[in-house]
């Protein structure tokens, strides 16, 4: 026999809140009285408590993954910074044959290898080294870095760092949306069990397929045993 599957995420339970409340309306104007005036009026007053929360978590949640987006594009841009002033560099003592060691001034071993921070500040930390260390080449009287300059690294640095604090504010707003929709999810729960509470009761002398047919139009869902036929009405996929 078909089995009742309740709401699992908020989007289920909002979907069952909003037909319940739509279909109440309407059995109403028609006389019909499934459920009760008292839950009736409690489905009005805090749908909207419901939805507003379940929007505000998919806005931030949006506003999230639009800043971090936007922190790893200028992440990239960092990087790529980085490693073309390494290879400007590389190519220059090659070409001028300058010693090795200026290499250093650019945190570059002697044979040229790269570090790779494992962090989002490790990047930062470095870029602020190189800086400094294309600085401190220049007054020992090699040449600046150029195409890019220090003066480029520094602005592409100061970019990053803007992108990562703007995903700071968006992920405490995440979370405080989450939180506040976290306080409502007993109260829907509790709301669904007495839509199909009180359902039940009214249905009780219906015939098992009838009743399903009625609560499908309340928002209730029914899961099927392995090869057991569809009821009729059912056209969920």
């Amino acid at each position: 026999m078909p089995y009742y599957v309740p709401p699992k995420t908020d989007t289920e339970r909002l979907n069952f809140l909003r037909t319940a409340a739509q279909t109440t309306a309407i059995d109403y104007a028609n006389s019909i009285e499934y459920i009760s005036r008292d839950t009736f009026m409690e489905l009005e007053s805090f749908l909207p408590q419901f939805d507003e929360a379940f929007l505000d978590v998919a806005e931030t949640f949006g506003q999230h993954n639009k800043e971090v987006a936007e922190r790893e594009e200028a992440l990239d841009k960092l990087k790529q910074v980085i490693d073309d002033l390494w290879e400007v560099v590389r190519r220059r003592i090659r070409r001028q044959n300058e010693p090795v060691g200026v290499l250093r001034f650019y945190y570059l071993k002697p044979d040229g290898s790269e570090p790779n921070p494992g962090s989002l500040d490790g990047w930062f930390d470095l870029a602020e080294d190189m800086i400094a260390g294309d600085a401190d080449a220049v007054a020992a009287g090699y040449a600046a870095a150029v195409c890019p300059s220090a003066v480029e690294l520094a602005a592409a640095l100061t970019s990053a760092r803007k992108e990562a604090a703007d995903v700071i504010p968006a992920d405490e707003a995440h979370d405080r949306a989450q939180a506040a929709i976290d306080a409502l999810r007993a109260q829907a729960d509790e709301l669904i069990d007495d839509v199909m509470e009180e359902l039940r009761f009214h249905l009780r002398k219906e015939e098992a397929a009838s009743q399903r047919r009625v609560m499908r139009t309340y928002g209730a869902h029914f899961a099927y045993n392995p090869g057991e036929p569809r009821d009729m009405d059912d056209v969920e996929a």
